[in-house]
């Protein structure tokens, strides 16, 4: 595993891919920061993340789109598939690689809070949660990119299906409204991905919400394996 993620980790930044996520997710968030915090001058960093959210639509399918996809046009997924190395290791290192690259660009992203101390008194264990709930809402979009990446050969194709995917995990809280069955409802409840980071959003620390995320990372996780699996042996 150690060695996918390492290897996954430096194409990141041997190819344009890392620096134009870096790039468009610092230049949009300080967008946000500066109209939400500088110029309001609010202490509260929860705008600029859920401001983020809709971006999430763009940024992720650039981060996912190479990491399964490129493996099968190169060809390189033979040699990957019979090295001695788990289908797990696989899936896992290149997921690793992605969300480390998620986290840094992230990280960067504290240094808003030495800027919010001029602008008053920010609300640490509220910005604690927003972070939170940003880190888990993140890994389950990568998720999602991972395992569409996983059953396409071209990088574009992976791209814009991972959008189309993210835009209807986004989109499907609003036909709530328009529905009235219990069972649907339930339905909506569990692809809403988005419905739980409003707890976050307020300064929630919310186990449900935490446990979903971390559920819904582990079956789209699992069924990467089980399509990457397929392919080791078909």
């Amino acid at each position: 595993m150690k060695a996918i993620f390492y290897r996954e980790l430096r194409a990141y930044f041997q190819t344009p891919v890392g620096y134009i996520f870096i790039g468009m997710f610092l230049a949009v968030s300080g967008y946000f920061f500066a109209v939400s915090n500088l110029l309001t001058k609010s202490p509260d960093l929860g705008q600029v993340l859920s401001n983020m959210m809709m971006m999430f639509l763009f940024l992720i399918p650039i981060l996912t789109m190479r990491l399964l996809s490129e493996e099968k046009n190169s060809r390189t997924d033979q040699l990957l598939l019979t090295s001695p190395v788990s289908v797990r290791s696989i899936v896992l290192g290149k997921f690793a690689a992605a969300a480390t690259i998620y986290l840094l660009t992230l990280g960067i992203t504290l240094l808003y809070l030495l800027v919010l101390r001029i602008c008053g008194a920010p609300s640490y264990a509220k910005i604690f949660c927003n972070y939170l709930g940003f880190v888990l809402i993140g890994f389950a979009f990568i998720s999602v990119g991972l395992f569409i990446s996983s059953l396409t050969q071209n990088q574009s194709s992976a791209a814009m299906a991972t959008f189309a995917a993210l835009l209807l995990l986004y989109a499907v809280e609003w036909s709530r409204g328009m529905v009235h069955s219990p069972f649907l409802l339930a339905i909506i409840d569990c692809l809403s991905i988005t419905k739980w980071y409003s707890e976050f959003e307020l300064g929630v620390l919310s186990v449900p919400a935490i446990i979903y995320y971390i559920s819904f990372t582990a079956v789209l996780l699992l069924c990467t394996m089980h399509t990457v699996d397929k392919r080791r042996w078909s």
